[in-house]
């Protein structure tokens, strides 16, 4: 049995019509914590975006194939950060280096929550969502559904509280020296 409760049905249609709200919140569950469990295991970059795109098929039936990721040296202005962009209409995604190698130095476990949110972010962008605030909303929303009430859930909901732990205080100076991650290569860390 399905553990819905709708034991005793003579109708299979009616059990059916029954468990199947049960059904779909387990499926849904179990596939949320495989994302979940994926991205505990994720060890780099390139794996964290394989769980970032499983996470927006997930949730909104969405993907988009030959995306690249680069990482740049951006820097960052004092109590300002670009953490990534997507030029629109191109097939890559742009890391910002400067903060990935502040949060190295801070708060090294927040590095992949940080790049979870962030890949998220320029992922949607990457699928047509243009408007940042429905880019936001849509971020939050999805890493709630997965992530609920973890680091990646406040992240999404409000970047500027991890600023300290990401920005050099003062500022830092860019190096415009672009690297693309082969995402089809053996295992790249950054």
């Amino acid at each position: 049995m399905c553990g819905c409760g709708a034991f005793g049905t003579t109708s299979k249609a009616v059990h059916l019509h029954n468990c199947l709200p049960v059904l779909l919140v387990e499926f849904f569950g179990d596939l949320m914590k495989t994302v979940r469990e994926d991205f505990e295991n994720a060890k780099n970059v390139k794996e964290i975006f394989e769980v970032v795109k499983d996470a927006v098929r997930l949730s909104l039936n969405e993907s988009r194939a030959g995306i690249d990721l680069g990482l740049i040296d951006l820097g960052n202005g004092h109590g300002q950060l670009l953490s990534a962009y997507y030029p629109v209409g191109s097939n890559i995604i742009v890391l910002n280096k400067t903060p990935l190698k502040r949060v190295t130095e801070t708060r090294p476990d927040l590095m992949k929550p940080y790049v979870f949110v962030v890949l998220l972010h320029e992922y949607i962008h990457s699928l047509g969502y243009l408007d940042e605030n429905t880019v936001r909303k849509l971020t939050h929303g999805i890493t709630k559904s997965i992530f609920n009430g973890s680091t990646i859930t406040e992240m999404a909901k409000d970047m500027t509280k991890f600023f300290p732990l990401l920005l050099y205080p003062g500022g830092h100076p860019a190096n415009g020296k672009m690297h693309v991650i082969e995402l089809e290569q053996p295992d790249y860390i950054g």
